[in-house]
């Protein structure tokens, strides 16, 4: 196979892949793929008959089509920063990028690795580790998101706040929820209300919102009163609340739903940065856009361009 393999294809209930020239370069063989290559790799499953059992087996395809299958996997996760999240006899650890284990499976639940630590759960406590293993921040919070922007949101007796990567408690706000850390801002509730703080847990953005998303590409979805539209970081609504609902921006475009009445389940398509359907709300389902494609889940697993032009697999090979 000269030509890489970019995008997996589902065709008849199960999953293959493209070549960069959009022809079919594996045919479909496996039941579930991970939606994307990630630092070299795809997860590729399939179901195997051992005797009179069935049994899901786990493996990693990269970009020329070389596979590796593990039958010890229970799962296998995406890498992150060179890391990929392993399952073993119901415990978690990871793998390196030659697919050795590096962190032996010892946690009951792990997340992926960001900023270089991993929340990871002993007993019924969650704490942090790093790239070694070495339990960097103590196990004693009921849940952990990653970090992001050096910030973690924690959960502490049904409230949540914020640590440092020291463990230490850097924004004590008593939220009843709240959102990693994006631009330098985090959306978190009060009572009934959605607003924004900044690094150091100052309010910068009230709380306006019925609901509230991160930031990206330097503007965040918010909700109010059951209509979707989008604020800058200085909280000035930018696009008019008028959306079903709507997702973050991503490489310029943003996903957004809209509902032909109030029964139906809405259609979904692409707006710009001004607010303009550039990619017509006629999808059923569909994905952010990464690197210039988005997945949809039509009468076949898809992808458009920006253009909004479906790609299609050609002939097998």
């Amino acid at each position: 196979m000269s030509r890489e393999l970019i995008l997996p294809i589902l065709r008849d209930g199960k999953y293959g892949f493209i070549d960069s020239g959009y022809n079919m370069a594996i045919k479909p063989k496996y039941n579930y793929v991970s939606s994307r290559f990630k630092e070299g790799y795809c997860i590729v499953t399939y179901i195997k008959k051992i005797r009179n059992n069935t049994k899901w087996v786990f493996g990693y395809i990269d970009n020329k089509g070389i596979t590796n299958l593990f039958l010890q996997l229970e799962s296998a996760n995406q890498f992150c920063e060179g890391l990929s999240k392993i399952r073993i006899d119901g415990k978690y650890g990871f793998f390196n990028g030659n697919l050795e284990q590096e962190i032996k499976p010892q946690y009951r639940a792990a997340l992926n690795f960001n900023e270089g630590l991993c929340g990871v759960r002993l007993n019924k406590k969650w704490g942090f580790i790093n790239k070694q293993g070495d339990m960097v921040i103590d196990p004693i919070f009921s849940y952990v998101n990653n970090f992001y922007d050096e910030r973690a949101l924690v959960e502490i007796k049904n409230r949540y706040g914020y640590i440092d990567k020291s463990g230490n408690i850097i924004i004590d706000g008593d939220f009843i929820m709240g959102s990693d850390f994006s631009q330098n801002l985090a959306s978190v509730r009060k009572d009934n209300k959605w607003g924004y703080i900044d690094k150091n847990g100052k309010l910068v953005i009230d709380y306006l919102y019925d609901k509230a998303k991160s930031f990206k590409e330097d503007l965040a979805p918010v909700c109010i009163n059951n209509k979707w539209g989008y604020i800058d970081k200085l909280g000035k609504l930018v696009i008019d609340t008028k959306f079903d609902y709507a997702c973050s921006f991503n490489e310029g475009l943003a996903r957004v739903n809209v509902k032909k009445s109030h029964f139906s389940q809405g259609h979904w398509g692409f707006i710009n940065k001004e607010g303009q359907m550039v990619i017509k709300p006629v999808f059923k389902s569909a994905s952010d856009f990464l690197e210039g494609y988005a997945q949809i889940n039509e009468s076949k697993n898809n992808y458009i361009d920006k253009s909004g032009k479906f790609i299609i697999g050609g002939s097998m090979k």
